[in-house]
């Protein structure tokens, strides 16, 4: 993870944030304010990361060459291979600064995607910008300075289609297994139907799902959303959202204790799920 030094008078991040999965985590940094730091890192992992900065001064040097100096990092993006070293300092201006790193594990990419991160594949990249790339960490990003715990299974496949979007950026499109290209047999779709069934009322995972399938995750994701129509993570919320509706017409059941009962981590989660799905608050929906 990065190392950030401050000054003493200086105004620490107002939000610090680092959540992990299987083979990747991702780090959420948000200063209000003029804070000068200096920052430093050694990637054991692949880096990723999306800057939302505004500097009256800064500088960041690269494996010690060149210092590289830019004052309006809005909207940046900057990509390190592992074994990368960066330092550098920043002075934001006063305003709300951020930033959202991504970092994640080579060889178990190389296991989702059966593509090798050899090192002579991937190169540093400062600076940059890829609107594709930049609209999938903005919702990394949404994700992560939410109040609410980040939904796993929505978490894993923004994670796994990162990754998959550095490698193509860097060395052109994947290319798939030959017969992992389609969709789930029906058998395959069945058991994991069955499965998400079974576990409305608790965590449901990318990794659990894929493995109901026998597939990897970013196979799994794919071929579920060629034969359903939707993500994976989309499928689950629908499903969470029915039974929540089942619940509401023919129990007793308070708000809170459907939410539990259908898998939401907090009520006022449930409430906005519910009304953005059926148009309505849950109340509202028992009464009608």
């Amino acid at each position: 993870m990065l190392q950030f030094s401050f000054r003493p008078e200086a105004r620490l991040p107002d939000v610090h944030r680092t959540e992990n999965w299987r083979g990747f985590s991702v780090e959420f940094s948000r200063i209000n304010g003029a804070s000068e730091y200096s920052f430093s890192l050694t990637c054991d992992r692949h880096y990723l990361c999306l800057h939302d900065l505004l500097l009256s001064d800064g500088s960041m040097v690269v494996d010690g060459m060149r210092p590289i100096q830019r004052k309006d990092l809005r909207n940046n993006l900057t990509y390190l291979p592992r074994h990368t070293s960066i330092s550098g300092f920043a002075a934001p201006v006063d305003r709300t600064n951020s930033f959202t790193a991504f970092y994640f594990d080579p060889e178990e990419i190389a296991t989702e995607t059966e593509r090798l991160y050899r090192a002579t594949d991937s190169f540093p990249m400062v600076y940059f910008d890829d609107s594709r790339l930049r609209g999938t960490l903005e919702k990394m990003r949404a994700v992560m300075a939410s109040d609410q715990e980040p939904d796993r299974l929505y978490a894993e496949t923004l994670g796994l289609l990162t990754a998959i979007e550095v490698a193509q950026m860097q060395t052109g499109a994947l290319k798939l297994t030959p017969g992992q290209s389609g969709g789930l047999s029906g058998a395959q779709l069945k058991l994991v139907f069955d499965f998400v069934d079974s576990r409305l009322g608790a965590e449901v995972s990318l990794d659990d799902m894929a493995a109901v399938a026998s597939l990897s995750r970013f196979h799994f994701a794919r071929a579920f959303k060629k034969s359903v129509g939707e993500p994976p993570y989309a499928y689950v919320l629908r499903q969470r959202i029915e039974r929540a509706k089942v619940l509401l017409k023919t129990t007793k059941m308070q708000v809170n204790e459907v939410a539990v009962a259908t898998g939401f981590k907090t009520a006022s989660h449930f409430v906005r799920a519910f009304q953005q799905a059926v148009g309505t608050s849950p109340g509202s929906y028992r009464r009608a």
